[in-house]
């Protein structure tokens, strides 16, 4: 674990294992526990790099100059010369699918391949989910909040098993530690707005859309289809991989194994 200095902003990242350089990038809630269930499995063949922006998570809450897509990109840019990583593989899910691409478009000369969640354009699905977000995080809390996105982040078979419960506690938990109430508003207004659609067609490196293929944000759900297609249509060299039994931005941490073998032999593939 370590911080990046900008200014007197302290930016955290964490570095494990050696090889390809792979950056992670995970919800707005769940951040670099995302990838818990991965990281280690990652970093037997990987450098796998975790990070916060600025206002989240471990790096400092405050906000000088506000809010912005581009300045967390650039957040990311500060962290990783600071790290001394001069290109690197990037894989974004949920709303880091929007960091990860406008930090692609942004500095292509970092990067040597995509690995991302088709989201790239907060439509009216996506937008109406993140006012759900915000009420119900207003006036319930964490644990509410938990309960509401581990019904739309998880596989079909695992909403009313086991699991779901245990993974509403593992998410309240993140949240708690990652994001305050009173900032959520503003995250989630700069998601809520994104298009990043001219993005995508600035991503001529080797670039993989990731999905997992069951629940409410899997690669066949009618919101996620469309984006999909308009990824594609403005990256036609983009690969498609699809994780079975497998949340659509929750399969790293449903199918950690199978998720990060598609992963690890993605990034040997375009070393």
């Amino acid at each position: 674990m370590a911080f990046a200095d900008d200014g007197g902003v302290q930016l955290w990242f964490d570095v494990k294992g050696e090889g390809e350089p792979l950056v992670l990038t995970g919800g707005f809630g769940l951040l670099h526990d995302q990838w818990d269930r991965v990281t280690d499995i990652l970093a037997r063949d990987l450098k796998v790099i975790n990070w916060h922006y600025r206002g989240v998570g471990l790096s400092d809450r405050a906000w000088p100059g506000g809010y912005s897509l581009d300045r967390w990109a650039d957040d990311l840019e500060i962290i990783l010369a600071h790290a001394g990583v001069d290109k690197a593989h990037f894989w974004g899910t949920s709303t880091g699918s929007f960091l990860t691409t406008r930090y692609a478009a942004r500095y292509p000369g970092r990067v040597k391949s995509v690995i991302t969640y088709p989201l790239i354009k907060a439509n009216v699905a996506f937008r109406t989910a993140f006012n759900g977000f915000l009420y119900v995080a207003e006036n319930f809390g964490y644990e509410a909040l938990a309960k509401l996105t581990q019904w739309i982040g998880c596989a079909e078979h695992n909403v009313f098993g086991g699991i779901s419960n245990e993974m509403a506690k593992f998410e309240a938990e993140s949240f708690a530690r990652n994001f305050s109430i009173e900032s959520l508003a503003k995250t989630l207004e700069i998601f809520g707005h994104c298009d990043l659609t001219s993005d995508v067609a600035k991503l001529t490196m080797p670039t993989l859309l990731l999905m997992g293929n069951s629940g409410q944000l899997a690669a066949s759900a009618p919101g996620t289809a469309e984006l999909a297609e308009i990824f594609k249509s403005q990256c036609p060299h983009a690969e498609v991989a699809l994780i079975e039994r497998g949340g659509g931005t929750y399969c790293m941490l449903e199918e950690p194994d199978q998720t990060a073998a598609v992963v690890v032999d993605w990034v040997g593939r375009q070393a």
